[in-house]
């Protein structure tokens, strides 16, 4: 299926304003639908909470680092072309970066910005952001029609060796609509490093880690009376009977196979307790003793995801940091 891939393009806006009408050029000459905060209505919230609400819309981020840092975010000290490549790179966005040469930016200095299109204040904190992009992989740009090069091979690159979503025309899913509804229901399960799946929140001054997991139903039919346990788990609980399957607290659902993912959570920890718990209900209700499992690192557990259609079992890894935060790794499914 033929697909348009939203690509978000962070750089600096009145010294770049021709990189960033190129890089707008190549990505509608593939095809593809750019984003930029320039193009973006004014909103009542914060500046970064509008950002990196359309940098999760968009499929991927695209970095023109110039010759200045660009304005820079109150709260943080940053500059918000730096924010917005960190929260990219943070949220496991794919991405790719491209860099004007030191000859590119003396040659616009020459032009008509003169000195504004040198960094003038904020030199050490653009010399530093410019090392770490520059660590990573990127590519140089003397020139425009070097943009559009490499725009265009990077997006292809990307589109070919991750799972992007992208936009496809209504007629072209309603062709395949009838097809899929005929395959058999399916489930799957996804978890990464993404903030996505892993919280972690300050509440009452206290450091709250939460882990999740994605379910989809990847088959055509809908997945009625859905429940989520956990069990096999290794080392296992030193609690009398807490070896065996537990019912996760997510209720009862259904899935159909255009629903988008839902997000279940599997387990919780304060940073100020020794323990852990898997989001199971309290044994005798409310007032009975919660399902806590010492800390000792990393464990290793089985969730079984049943419907009246179909079940699955995945297995994954639980491992608890120096500062009691939860990381949860998918391992492999358990067919």
């Amino acid at each position: 299926m033929d697909k348009k891939y939203q690509v978000f393009i962070s750089s600096t806006y009145m010294d770049m304003k021709n990189e960033r009408q190129a890089a707008v050029s190549a990505i509608l000459e593939a095809g593809h639908i750019p984003a930029g905060m320039e193009l973006f209505a004014a909103a009542d919230k914060k500046q970064i909470e509008v950002i990196e609400r359309w940098i999760d819309s968009c499929d991927i981020f695209m970095l023109i680092l110039g010759g200045r840092y660009g304005s820079i975010d109150p709260d943080s000290g940053k500059s918000y072309i730096q924010l917005e490549y960190e929260y990219a790179e943070k949220t496991g966005k794919p991405f790719f970066a491209l860099y004007l040469t030191e000859n590119a930016i003396q040659e616009k200095a020459r032009g008509s910005l003169g000195l504004d299109a040198i960094e003038r204040n904020d030199s050490k904190m653009l010399t530093e952001f410019r090392r770490t992009v520059l660590s990573k992989m990127c590519s140089s740009i003397e020139d425009l029609k070097d943009i559009r090069i490499q725009a265009g091979n990077s997006i292809r690159q990307l589109s070919s060796t991750n799972n992007l979503d992208g936009w496809v025309r209504a007629s072209s899913v309603n062709a395949i609509h009838g097809l899929q509804s005929t395959l058999p229901p399916k489930i799957e399960m996804f978890s990464d490093t993404s903030e996505r799946y892993h919280v972690n929140e300050i509440q009452s001054g206290r450091r709250l880690s939460t882990v999740k997991i994605g379910i989809r139903n990847t088959g055509g039919k809908t997945l009625s009376n859905c429940k989520v346990y956990v069990e096999q788990i290794e080392p296992p609980p030193d609690i009398p009977g807490a070896g065996s399957t537990k019912l996760l607290d997510t209720g009862v659902f259904q899935l159909r196979h255009d629903d988008p993912e839902r997000l279940i959570e599997i387990a919780a920890h304060w940073d100020h307790i020794d323990q852990f718990r898997f989001v199971t209900p309290l044994p005798g209700g409310a007032f009975g003793n919660p399902f806590d499992l010492k800390d000792i690192g990393k464990r290793t557990f089985a969730i079984r995801v049943k419907a009246t259609e179909c079940e699955r079992s995945a297995k994954f890894e639980l491992i608890t940091d120096d500062l009691k935060r939860l990381h949860l790794k998918f391992l492999c499914y358990i067919e």
